[in-house]
């Protein structure tokens, strides 16, 4: 009950000036929590409020102000509330009622208020006939908004004839219905004249809401068919939009087919190459040529690397799409890649092995992480050959920490002073270890630049070579959109 009170509360706080509020009661507990809101509301607003009826009833829904917080005493004596005995009722003394609310009006904004705010009994209407309370009230609604004023009118269900209960809801456009303020549907001016000059005929009101009605049914079933068309038109664009993007998905992959297929091409014939070549090398008769052996060998190790680039690239081309992040178990990816890796090798004598907790859960597109796991361990057994390829992987809370470790054939050369040797060295000069890896990595370290993470390659003088890398555990905004 006081969730539904701190909600009507709500309600009529932000009731404007200008509105005409009915209230059809059964007990006194509802009328007193109708009064109480709406008198709360006004003061909230910083209005001034009016009881327009008998003290006693003010006087029995003081507890209810009380417990909305509101002083009664205290508002009544700084004259923020104000009990008004007579009720306006009579139909004779429009003029006189309608000059009291005007310099009522008028008083409380002079003296600082932002309004007045009217609360009023209705069983002094029960006299009236029905034509009699639709002008009354018409009046009072047009009043209230010349003077910038809100009003209450309560009407109690167990003395007001059901007629003028009838039309009381027919001539407020606001009504309060289980402690709520809500837009009331059967509203409606009388027919003729917006300021009730005439009786109203009952007849002509009811055929002008039927009208009313079927306007608005009308202009709902053009808006209906207009929407209907735009949606049409929608669909037409975006039927034309998909099938521009499947041309153009179908051109990059016609691109990366063409590179797949070059790179494949240069591969195959190179490692027969090298062994032509070595033979050759070995060969007593051919010694005076091992210059120009040499030089091919130079040239056939560029060809490798050209060829090793271009499948780097189109590995790389195919994770340039929209990344689909989901709920996926790091360890459970670096086991899939080392399978794949392991059947794709399964002649050679690398040994793969896999350290760190059983499960490490992030968010990661999966495509992308197995892509890169794959290019690590391939890179890795390439340059490692036949050396134990150790990966191991930690949980540091807010990203995953990938460490893959492996030993090369040869110390890495070392610079005079014994430091690594990380210079550029190309063309006639020979690449460094770090620099090679630098190069064969570049699509690795692509993809973890665009998941967030940062890769780092450490060579040592024991021929030792660590790939690091860290990975946030949840991929970033910028990177979804590919």
């Amino acid at each position: 009950m006081g969730e539904r009170t701190s909600e009507a509360a709500h309600d009529f706080d932000s009731l404007k000036p200008g509105g005409h509020v009915c209230l059809s009661h059964k007990t006194s507990d509802e009328k007193f929590d109708a009064l109480a809101n709406f008198i709360r509301g006004g003061i909230v607003r910083g209005e001034r409020c009016v009881y327009w009826g008998d003290a006693h009833e003010l006087a029995l829904a003081s507890p209810h102000l009380e417990a909305r917080g509101v002083p009664v005493p205290a508002l009544r004596e700084r004259t923020a509330l104000l009990v008004i005995g007579r009720t306006p009722g009579s139909a004779g003394d429009l003029e006189q009622q309608t000059a009291e609310l005007r310099v009522a009006a008028v008083s409380a904004r002079s003296e600082g208020y932002t309004g007045l705010r009217v609360a009023g009994l209705g069983a002094a209407r029960s006299g009236m006939t029905a034509d009699q309370l639709a002008k009354f009230e018409h009046w009072l609604s047009s009043l209230y908004v010349e003077a910038h004023a809100t009003g209450l009118c309560m009407f109690d269900q167990t003395k007001t004839e059901p007629r003028l209960l009838e039309q009381a809801l027919c001539t407020h456009e606001v009504a309060i219905v289980g402690g709520r303020l809500c837009p009331n549907p059967f509203f409606s001016f009388p027919c003729g004249s917006a300021e009730s000059t005439r009786p109203i005929d009952r007849v002509e009101w009811m055929a002008a809401n039927i009208l009313q009605s079927a306007s608005k049914s009308e202009a709902l079933e053009s808006q209906s068919a207009a929407l209907i068309v735009e949606s049409s038109r929608v669909g037409q664009r975006d039927a034309a939009f998909r099938k521009e993007i499947a041309t153009l998905r179908r051109a990059v992959e016609a691109r990366d087919r063409l590179i797949v297929t070059a790179a494949r091409w240069l591969s195959r014939p190179l490692p027969s190459m090298c062994t032509h070549l070595e033979r050759l090398g070995r060969d007593q008769r051919l010694i005076h040529c091992q210059d120009i052996l040499e030089g091919c060998s130079d040239h056939l190790a560029a060809m490798t690397r050209l060829s090793h680039g271009l499948d780097e690239i189109a590995s790389f081309v195919q994770m340039q799409v929209v990344l689909r992040p989901e709920r996926l178990d790091i360890m459970q990816a670096a086991r899939a890649a080392m399978a794949e890796v392991g059947d794709e090798l399964a002649g050679s004598k690398t040994s793969m092995k896999l350290d760190g907790p059983t499960s490490i859960v992030g968010s990661w597109d999966r495509l992308r992480i197995g892509r890169l796991f794959c290019s690590l361990l391939k890179t890795a057994q390439e340059q490692g050959f036949d050396s134990q390829v150790n990966l191991r992987i930690d949980d540091l809370g807010q990203f995953a920490r990938i460490r893959l470790e492996f030993t090369l054939p040869h110390a890495p050369s070392l610079s005079d002073s014994g430091e690594r040797e990380r210079s550029l060295a190309y063309g006639d000069s020979s690449e460094s270890d770090y620099d090679r890896l630098a190069v064969q990595l570049w699509s690795a370290r692509e993809i973890v630049r665009m998941m967030g993470g940062t890769l780092g390659i450490s060579t040592w003088a024991d021929a030792r070579v660590i790939f690091t890398l860290d990975l946030p555990k949840s991929t970033p905004e910028e990177s979804v959109t590919g």
